[in-house]
């Protein structure tokens, strides 16, 4: 206790005004706990200011100024004072001072912003007011407004960072083309840091729904957020897991086209949720709800009154912030969202399929599109959308193709991926070989149509047909008539055996030749 202080009066005589600035910027950045540590090495091991400043991690300056202010409030037994009393003598001028109140809203719509933390906005306010609330008070202070305000949540969300997209429990009405009623479902996207919202109706709540409902939120929003929070909905995840999912390729493709990523919320975690969950509420009441008793005519004048509501939620005014969802929107995220690509993304599917042997995929039952044909019979990827089919095999595009809708026209062959004994007869065609036939007859005609009709895929029937018609060349028209005849009545359809039934109805034919005498040659007067 008998620690002398003569070093504080020496080392802050004549400082003036830039001592006291030096003294009270040391003073805010120390706490009790270090106060007492100091006291103690101080007087009671009997350290110099220096050792005291090396033991205690602190400045020499603010270990002198704890020192300074103990001896200057005359305290009997400075090692007893609590956390309280100690802090009144440390901090004379904010003990005995109001502190300067804070402007949260000002806080809060600054947090929105990318790159602002808590701590960078408590030291600009501490800059202006040096004598306001240390930092544990400026937070608990601030999420004490929080809490007490009307769009609470529990995360601080920043501009442009993510939309949160759902589904809407309630359901709307409409009129059919029928006449009869049909159920609208709602899709919602909410930007959190705003409150911002978008929704619309869909007839169905299907994958083509839900990737068109992102691309009108993106084209409402003005740009693309940096992160997708879906539930955990079959459209977005195919497979549900707490550490991770498995995620739809058209969705996952759709994002990859807007530059975001996917996050699904956790599942059985409601604070992934809580800002959807609440967008969808104040959807199901102020639109949904509202709109109840109204009749619409069709799915497209349902969309426009849920559109002008969405429009008229936006714009009304917070009940206890200044401004609305519009207004933060435009302040603190417009700015800060990505921008939309010049091509808007056309909505696509996928499928497993298996190179067939001809080097065609089958997109569906009718329509057929070639690869090169050195994938025949390996495994592939078909991603078609309403214009063009495209093939992948081991992560690499093989073939595209225009779209065909013409059921009359099965396969879209690319000639390059032919191997070049096929391109020789690439002009062939089931029109073309049934033209060929009818100039022999019209049992020809008809048995080289049922050949082409047998095969999966009529090319397949191509060369078949080719050498059967080459040998109506060489035999009469009649011949060829009866033949094919025959081989539809009795199932004859390879050329092998259309080649051995026309030989062996050649062998049985009578054969007629002026040198050869006939039975009766010997009979009557003929005979010798």
């Amino acid at each position: 206790m008998s620690q002398s202080f003569s070093h504080t009066d020496r080392n802050y005589k004549g400082s003036g005004r830039v001592a006291a600035r030096k003294e009270k910027s040391c003073m805010r950045r120390i706490g009790m706990e270090k106060a007492k540590e100091i006291l103690r090495l101080s007087l009671t091991m009997g350290l110099s200011q220096r050792e005291v400043a090396n033991g205690t991690g602190c400045s020499l300056g603010m270990v002198n100024a704890v020192l300074a202010r103990v001896k200057e409030a005359g305290a009997a037994d400075p090692l007893s004072l609590n956390a309280k009393e100690l802090g009144s003598i440390v901090y004379p001028a904010e003990a005995g001072r109001k502190k300067e109140e804070v402007d949260f809203q000002y806080i809060d719509r600054e947090m929105k912003k990318k790159g602002i933390t808590l701590f960078l906005l408590w030291e600009e306010y501490k800059v202006e007011h040096p004598e306001g609330y240390m930092y544990s008070q400026f937070c608990a202070r601030y999420r004490e407004f929080r809490k007490q305000n009307s769009v609470y949540m529990r995360k601080v969300y920043k501009a442009a960072e993510r939309v949160l997209v759902d589904w809407a429990g309630l359901t709307m009405k409409y009129s059919g083309r029928d006449g009869a009623e049909q159920t609208a479902y709602v899709f919602v996207a909410v930007l959190p840091a705003s409150s911002f919202l978008y929704a619309q109706p869909f007839s169905d709540m299907k994958m083509e729904s839900w990737i068109e409902g992102h691309v009108n939120a993106f084209e409402y929003f003005g740009g693309v957020p940096r992160l997708l929070v879906p539930d955990n909905t079959k459209t977005a995840v195919t497979k549900a897991g707490r550490h991770e999912a498995e995620l739809n390729k058209t969705y996952r493709e759709m994002a990859g086209h807007y530059g975001a990523a996917i996050v699904p919320a956790r599942p059985h975690s409601p604070t992934d949720k809580a800002p959807v969950e609440t967008g969808v509420q104040i959807v199901e009441r102020r639109i949904i709800a509202k709109l109840r008793h109204s009749r619409f005519l069709s799915l497209e004048e349902l969309a426009q009154a849920v559109h002008a509501e969405v429009e008229s939620l936006n714009d009304q005014p917070f009940q206890k912030l200044p401004g609305s969802r519009r207004s933060v929107f435009v302040s603190t995220e417009l700015h800060e969202l990505s921008r939309l690509p010049s091509r808007r993304y056309e909505y696509a599917r996928f499928k497993q399929a298996k190179v067939g042997f001809d080097y065609h995929v089958a997109l569906d039952k009718t329509h057929y599109y070639s690869v090169p044909y050195r994938y025949a019979g390996r495994e592939a990827l078909v991603r078609w959308t309403s214009h063009t089919v495209e093939v992948f095999c081991g992560g690499e595009r093989i073939a595209c193709h225009v779209r065909n809708t013409d059921p009359r026209k099965r396969f879209m062959t690319e000639p390059s991926h032919m191997p070049e004994s096929h391109r020789a007869v690439a002009d062939w065609s089931p029109g073309r070989f049934i033209s060929w036939a009818a100039k022999t007859g019209v049992k020809t005609k008809a048995f080289i149509a049922s050949l082409l009709e047998r095969k999966e895929h009529p090319e397949q029937a191509f060369r078949t047909c080719a050498g059967i018609l080459r040998i109506a060349s060489t035999v009469t028209n009649e011949r060829m008539e009866e033949a094919c005849a025959q081989a539809m009545a009795h199932n004859v359809y390879s050329y092998a055996h259309f080649v051995k039934l026309l030989e062996n109805s050649q062998r049985q034919e009578p054969v007629i030749h002026g040198n050869l005498r006939g039975s009766d040659y010997f009979k009557g007067e003929g005979n010798v």
